[in-house]
């Protein structure tokens, strides 16, 4: 079964990359701040000062480097340039229309589960923690999902 040309832009890419991140750790992104905030209160109204320097500085640079590692990987580069992925028994293969990349062989074994959400659909990949392989959903019909399901058990 073949899935057409299709691609996600690299907006859409780091939108749910960075949304997955922020839903494992969003506590740890918020203590520091509501730390801060407690302190001002009961210590030093300079603490605001902090808990803002923590909001508008550290985060950005943590999202930044979640860019880095994760945005520049070739799993998203997998994702975002225009290709055809045909399913077959053996796994997904990637054929890319830019001629300098080479095809790409995905066995089912290396992905690990489906999310599926309106836009995309993420065949979460072994490696790193947020390493997948994102499609668009308008790519994806019916028949290509259940084939994807049948491959892959634990989708959700």
């Amino acid at each position: 079964m073949t899935i057409g040309q299709c691609s996600v832009t690299s907006g859409t890419y780091m939108r749910h990359l960075c949304s997955m991140f922020v839903a494992d750790n969003w506590l740890w992104m918020a203590l520091p701040i509501a730390l801060c905030g407690i302190f001002a209160i009961w210590v030093d109204v300079r603490f605001i000062i902090v808990a803002m320097m923590v909001l508008f500085i550290v985060l950005p640079m943590v999202l930044a480097l979640l860019y880095f590692y994760y945005g520049l990987s070739p799993e998203a580069r997998w994702s975002i340039m225009e290709k055809t992925a045909t399913l077959d028994h053996d796994g997904i293969t990637l054929t890319f229309s830019d001629e300098r990349m080479k095809k790409h062989a995905i066995p089912w074994d290396d992905v690990l589960h489906i999310i599926e959400k309106d836009d995309v659909v993420m065949l979460m990949l072994k490696g790193k923690r947020y390493t997948c392989l994102m499609l668009p959903a308008s790519a994806v019909n019916p028949d290509v999902a259940q084939t994807l399901r049948e491959f892959i058990p634990q989708a959700h």
